[in-house]
């Protein structure tokens, strides 16, 4: 059965109906079909099984099937039957970031938030060996809710047939290719020399123009973050090398939280979104016009809006790390205009991870507590896993970290970047040391959070000591465990 010559209405494995062909290149084809066992639609990608990319294609499937993370578009089957490779991936409808170029260049604001959230996803994925290589503005998704998707991750590369040499290399690639859907996000050109839909970006003899260049308004920091990645020798500073520093470096102006539900204003308009498809196949000849997904550009100015915020991800720690030394790069300084009005970053002295009694034995994961404060994203402090749930039924309330400030201090704000969905936190504070739950006041709490959380008491509370309490962890194969990359405290 050559992927090329199925219809529609062929039952693979005998679980997935194919409906509807989307897209094909040479014997490769996409399609839209019903999960028959779970009665749910999925995409499949039907590959030649005899071709030397097969075993590559279909080991980065697989591989990228053990990514949970939800910004990545889900691997959800991979496998071959005959001679035919087929991988299965979750079905979405929305808008790639190409499809919301159409209409022009992103606000700065949408911009830092959706390249912030990219290359926060990818410094998790490369902690887990894998690696895009070949991100494009088609490969990133906009869902109607406001979630935004990578797709294609290690997939896209292996159908390609591009490798690294070194994780090194590897990472170097994904920060140019975070730079790169930055640079098209604040022009709506694409700097890469492999194809796009959008436009080229301009050159100058030869050499690229920054986005400054292109469009008028392009703030500083962000032109610097786009052109020292893809600009031999620019004057900003050396190259980012991953997309942790990517993130990093975006986030030391700014930091936001998770993004909101957006009501659809026409909820009978989703089915007919743009799904997506791999940006190595061509799509069927079709002229029937197509419609951008109900998310749209309002949506996305009201997300900018809402969740652009002054407050620095991981706060001083963050800024600090990757400043020192780099002349240009992006300023932590309190007074500037891209902060928070009144508030400046507070550094943080200590922190140890808290586990009273009853339930707990003062233990967990101490030992990795200060890479909350190391400025890498990459490195990351957790809890273990639980058999059951935090709460009365569990085996206890919940465990955390206590921050010492070194002394009193105002505090305003708290940063947290998560990993994983569903974490429920509650922030206290105490002006003295203790072993007592009790003895820490409630300033705040969150729910059902993930990615980038900030945390506000209703008033500034003064305190020496900041406790990060974790209430409900996310779900991890069997088990609950609890992850976070960094803390950030503003005052």
């Amino acid at each position: 059965m050559p992927p090329n010559t199925v219809e529609p209405g062929t039952r693979l494995v005998d679980r997935y109906r194919l409906e509807a062909a989307l897209g094909q290149a040479g014997s490769t084809s996409y399609w839209r079909a019903q999960d028959e066992l779970l009665d749910r639609p999925v995409g499949v990608c039907l590959l030649d099984g005899t071709s030397e990319s097969a075993p590559a294609i279909l080991s980065a499937a697989r591989q990228a099937a053990a990514v949970t993370d939800p910004r990545f578009l889900r691997v959800l089957d991979a496998s071959q039957t005959d001679s035919v490779v087929y991988v299965v991936t979750e079905w979405v409808a929305g808008s790639s970031l190409a499809d919301l170029l159409g209409d022009g260049p992103l606000p700065a604001g949408e911009a830092r938030l959706m390249v912030a959230e990219i290359a926060a996803a990818l410094a998790a994925a490369h902690e887990q060996g894998l690696a895009h290589l070949c991100l494009r503005p088609e490969q990133v998704l906009r869902m109607a809710h406001g979630q935004v998707k990578v797709a294609g991750l290690a997939v896209d590369a292996a159908v390609r047939g591009l490798t690294a040499a070194s994780p090194e290399e590897a990472a170097r690639r994904d920060a140019e290719g975070c730079a790169a859907i930055l640079y098209a996000a604040l022009t709506a050109r694409w700097p890469g020399d492999d194809q796009s839909s959008l436009p080229p970006a301009p050159r100058e003899n030869g050499v690229l123009c920054t986005p400054r260049q292109v469009r008028a308004g392009v703030p500083d920091d962000l032109d610097d973050i786009a052109s020292r990645a893809l600009i031999a020798r620019h004057r900003a500073g050396p190259k980012p090398k991953s997309p942790a520093e990517i993130a990093a470096l975006l986030a030391s102006a700014h930091v936001t939280t998770r993004l909101p539900v957006v009501p659809d204003q026409d909820p009978d308009r989703g089915s007919d979104a743009t799904p997506y498809e791999p940006s190595y196949l061509a799509p069927y000849e079709d002229t029937t016009p197509r419609r951008r997904g109900t998310m749209g550009r309002a949506a996305w100015a009201l997300a900018g809006l809402l969740l652009v915020v002054g407050l620095g991800l991981a706060g001083w720690q963050l800024a600090t790390a990757l400043n020192d030394g780099n002349e240009g790069a992006p300023s932590s300084d309190p007074t500037s205009t891209e902060s928070t009005s009144g508030q400046r970053p507070l550094k943080v002295a200590g922190v140890t991870a808290f586990d009273p009694p009853p339930g707990g034995n003062g233990e967990e994961n101490n030992d990795r507590a200060a890479r909350v404060l190391d400025g890498d994203t990459s490195t990351v402090w957790t809890t273990k896993t639980y058999n059951d749930q935090f709460g009365p039924s569990g085996l206890k309330e919940g465990v955390g970290l206590v921050l010492d400030l070194g002394k009193t201090e105002t505090v305003r704000s708290v940063a947290i970047a998560l990993r994983g969905s569903g974490t429920d936190l509650e922030l206290r504070v105490a002006d003295q040391r203790s072993d007592q739950l009790e003895d820490y006041k409630v300033v705040a709490q969150a729910s059902d959070e993930s990615g980038l959380v900030e945390v506000r008491p209703d008033e500034p509370v003064k305190a020496r000591y900041l406790m990060v309490w974790l209430t409900a962890l996310p779900s991890e194969g069997s088990g609950y465990k609890g992850t976070i990359a960094e803390i950030g405290v503003r005052g």
